[in-house]
C-alpha cells in the first residue's frame, strides 16, 4: 500500500478544511440543546466531580439497557476544567472538529490528495454530521474517538508501529462504549487484525488486550450490579424487542442512511420543514451527485487497495445490516458513526477514477471543484437552518436554545437559595429538575424543583428566588409565589417564558391552620412538626434537613380507638436531593376522615429492590422509638 506523505499544500488544504468545519460548528455556540437528556449526563459527571461514587454505568439507552460508563468520563473532562453547560458543548465542538482532522488524514495518507480534499469538506460540512457534534449528547461525540482507534489501528496492523497496536483496542473499545449502537462496529478491529499479515507483535497485542480489558472492567461492574438490583431488566429488554412472528425488517435504517450519507432531510429531524433557505432546495442535486460518489466510491475503493475496500465497506454497512430487523426502534444518531465512511466514499469516486485518466485533466479538476462546492452550499442551508431555529420556535423539534436558558440562570446569579416550579420534579422523567441542576451547579447552594400540580408547598429559611418554567401549570401552587411584578425571560416566540421572582423571605401559608406539636424526628433528618385533618384532607407540616441520597414515600393511616386501622394512604415525599436545611414543606393528601378516627399514624419509607424498608422514629438523645409516629387526635 502507498503511503503518501504531508506536504506544505496538503497541510494548507488540511487548514482549510479545519476551518470549515469549525465555523459551523461554533458559530451561534448558544444554539444548541440542553433538554433531558444533555443535563443528565453532565449531572452524572457533576455528582462524580463533586464526590459521589465512580460512575460504572451511563445514562439508560432508548433500548432499555443502561450505557456504558464511558460517555460520564468524557463529559467530565470539561466539567472538571471548571467550564460550564456551554463551555462543555464547545468542548464537545472541538472533538469534532478534530474528527474531520483525523478522517482527512486517513484519506490522505492511504488514498491521496484529491479524495481526502472532498472527503474532508462532505464530513466537514454535512449538515448531519454539524448537528450531531454540537451538543452534549453521547452520540456526539464517539465518532472522532471511533476515527482516532481507526487511526491507531492502521498505523499499527499495516505500517506496524508496535505502540499503536497496544492502544489501538482500548481506545476502540472506549469509544464504542459511548453509545450502544457503537458496537456494532466492532468487526472493524476483527478485520484489521485479519488484514495485518505477519506485522503483528505478540507482545503488543497480549498488552494491548489487558488494556482492553481495563477499559470494559467498569461497565461490567455496572451491569452486574444492574441485574442484582433489577433482574428483569435484561429480560424486558428482550421481551420488549422480539414478536410472535419473529424480527421483520425495517426500512427505517435504510432511509436513515440515505439521509445521513447525502446530508439531506434534516429539517424534518428539527421539525423545521418550513424553513426556506436563500438558495433553492438542492435536495435533488446532493442525492444525485453525492448518492452517486458514494456507489462509484464502493467500486473505486477495491480499486485501489482490496484491504482498504474491506474496511470503508464494513464501516458503511454494518449500521445498515444491525438495524434493518426490527429489533428496537430506530433513530438517525444510531447511523452518525458511519457518516465519515460515507464522505470517505464519495471522496474515493470522485478522486480515485479520475487520477487515472490523464488527458482529461480539465475536466477532471471541474468534476473535483464541482465536489467542492456542494459540500459548501450544504454549509450554507446549515447556517441559514441554525440562524432560523436560533428565533424560531418549532413544536416538537428543535429544543430551547441554551442560551436563552442561560440568560435566565444568569439573572440568578447571587441567589443562593433557588426553587423551579415546573410540571415534575422527577429527575429521571422530568426535564426542569435536571436541566437546573446543571445549570445552578457551583452557583446556588440549593436549587431544587417543585411541581406546581403536586400537593406540596415550600418555604426557605431565608431569602430565595423562584423561577417558573413555561411547562409548569398555571397559578402553580395556588399562586403561593406570584406575588410582586416577576422579571420575564423570554424563550423564542411561541415556546413560552421563564418568571423569577425574588423573596426576602418566605411567604405566609395561605391554607388551613395547623395544629403544631414537638418536633418528631425521623433517622433520615426529616421532623414532623404539625398537622390538620379535614373532612377530605390531610395537611403534614414537616421540616428538612440537608440533602439526603434516597427519595422517601410517606404514609398516613387513620386509627379507631381501639388501635385498628380504618383508613390509609400512601404518598411520594419530596425527593431527597432537593432537601436543604431549615426547609419547611407541607404536604397535603385526599383522603377521607372515618368518624371515630382517635389516632394519626405518620411514616416514611424508601422502596428497595421490590421491597421498603421504613424510617424510624428517634427519642430526644437519637434511639430508635418506632417506624412511625403517632399522634393522638383529641
Amino acid at each position: 500500500m502507498r503511503i503518501y506523505r504531508l506536504t506544505p499544500f496538503a497541510l494548507l488544504s488540511l487548514l482549510l478544511i479545519l476551518m470549515a468545519a469549525a465555523f459551523v460548528r461554533f458559530s451561534y455556540p448558544g444554539t444548541v440543546e440542553f433538554k433531558h437528556d444533555e443535563a443528565t449526563l453532565s449531572l452524572l459527571a457533576l455528582d462524580w466531580l463533586h464526590g459521589g461514587a465512580f460512575p460504572v454505568t451511563g445514562m439508560p439507552s432508548s433500548v432499555g439497557i443502561p450505557n456504558a460508563p464511558a460517555s460520564v468520563y468524557v463529559i467530565a473532562l470539561p466539567f472538571g476544567l471548571g467550564l460550564d453547560a456551554l463551555g462543555a458543548t464547545l468542548f464537545i465542538a472541538a472533538l469534532n472538529v478534530a474528527g474531520v482532522g483525523l478522517l482527512w488524514w486517513l484519506a490522505y495518507r492511504y488514498i491521496g490528495f484529491a479524495p481526502a480534499l472532498i472527503a474532508g469538506l462532505i464530513y466537514a460540512l454535512n449538515p448531519w454530521a454539524i448537528l450531531y457534534s454540537r451538543k452534549i449528547w453521547a452520540q456526539d461525540f464517539h465518532t472522532p474517538l471511533l476515527l482516532l482507534a481507526l487511526m491507531l489501528g492502521l498505523l499499527g496492523f499495516w505500517e506496524r508501529k508496535r505502540w499503536a497496536q497496544v492502544l489501538c483496542l482500548p481506545v476502540f473499545l472506549f469509544a464504542l462504549q459511548i453509545h450502544f449502537a457503537g458496537w456494532v462496529l466492532l468487526p472493524l478491529y476483527g478485520w484489521l487484525l485479519l488484514t495485518s499479515g505477519r506485522r503483528i507483535s505478540p507482545l503488543a497485542l497480549m498488552v494491548s488486550a489487558l488494556l482492553g480489558i481495563g477499559v470494559l472492567i467498569p461497565f461490567g461492574l455496572g451491569i452486574q450490579q444492574t441485574m442484582e438490583s433489577e433482574p428483569e431488566r435484561i429480560t424486558n429488554v428482550l421481551n420488549r424487542s422480539g414478536s410472535d412472528d419473529g424480527l421483520s425488517l425495517s426500512p427505517d435504517a435504510l432511509v436513515y442512511t440515505l439521509a445521513l450519507s447525502t446530508g439531506t432531510g434534516i429539517e424534518n429531524e428539527v421539525a423545521a420543514p418550513q424553513f426556506e433557505p436563500s438558495l433553492p432546495r438542492l435536495t435533488e442535486i446532493w442525492i444525485t451527485l453525492i448518492g452517486g460518489a458514494a456507489i462509484i466510491g464502493l467500486i473505486a475503493v477495491w480499486w485501489r487497495d482490496w484491504r482498504l475496500a474491506g474496511l470503508v465497506w464494513l464501516w458503511a454497512a454494518l449500521p445498515l445490516l444491525a438495524f434493518t430487523p426490527q429489533w428496537t426502534a430506530i433513530y438517525p444518531h444510531y447511523f452518525i458513526a458511519s457518516i465519515p465512511a460515507y464522505a470517505l466514499l464519495v471522496g474515493i469516486g470522485v478522486g480515485v477514477p479520475f487520477a487515472q485518466i490523464k488527458s482529461l485533466r480539465f475536466i477532471r479538476g471541474a468534476v473535483i471543484a464541482l465536489f467542492c462546492l456542494l459540500p459548501l452550499s450544504q454549509g450554507l442551508y446549515w447556517y441559514e437552518l441554525i440562524a432560523y431555529l436560533d428565533t424560531t420556535y418549532t413544536p416538537g423539534g428543535f429544543g430551547p436554545p441554551l442560551a436563552d436558558l442561560l440568560a435566565a440562570r444568569d439573572a440568578l446569579t447571587g441567589e443562593d437559595d433557588v426553587v423551579i416550579l415546573s410540571d415534575g420534579f422527577e429527575r429521571l422523567y422530568d426535564q426542569e429538575p435536571v436541566i437546573w441542576s446543571v445549570l445552578l451547579d457551583s452557583r446556588a447552594d440549593c436549587v431544587r424543583t417543585l411541581d406546581g400540580n403536586d400537593s406540596k408547598a415550600l418555604f426557605p429559611a431565608g431569602a430565595f428566588a423562584v423561577l417558573t418554567a413555561p411547562n409548569a401549570p398555571e397559578n402553580p401552587v395556588g399562586g403561593l409565589y406570584g406575588a410582586g411584578q416577576p422579571e420575564i425571560y423570554q424563550l423564542r416566540p411561541g415556546e413560552g417564558d421563564y418568571t423569577l421572582h425574588r423573596f426576602a423571605a418566605a411567604p405566609a401559608w395561605d391554607g388551613p391552620v395547623l395544629a403544631q406539636i414537638a418536633p418528631l424526628r425521623f433517622d433520615n433528618g426529616a421532623q414532623l412538626t404539625g398537622y390538620y385533618l379535614s373532612g377530605n384532607q390531610v395537611y403534614l407540616d414537616w421540616k428538612l434537613s440537608g440533602p439526603v441520597d434516597a427519595d422517601y414515600q410517606f404514609f398516613v393511616h387513620l386509627l379507631d380507638a381501639s388501635g385498628e386501622r380504618i383508613a390509609q394512604q400512601d404518598s411520594r415525599f419530596w425527593p431527597g436531593r432537593f432537601w436543604c436545611a431549615g426547609d419547611r414543606l407541607i404536604t397535603w393528601t385526599a383522603m377521607e376522615i372515618p368518624a371515630g378516627t382517635e389516632t394519626l399514624r405518620v411514616g416514611l419509607y424508601r422502596l428497595v429492590n421490590g421491597g421498603f424498608v421504613n424510617s424510624n422514629l428517634l427519642d430526644s438523645a437519637g434511639n430508635v422509638l418506632n417506624p412511625w409516629a403517632d399522634i393522638p387526635l383529641n
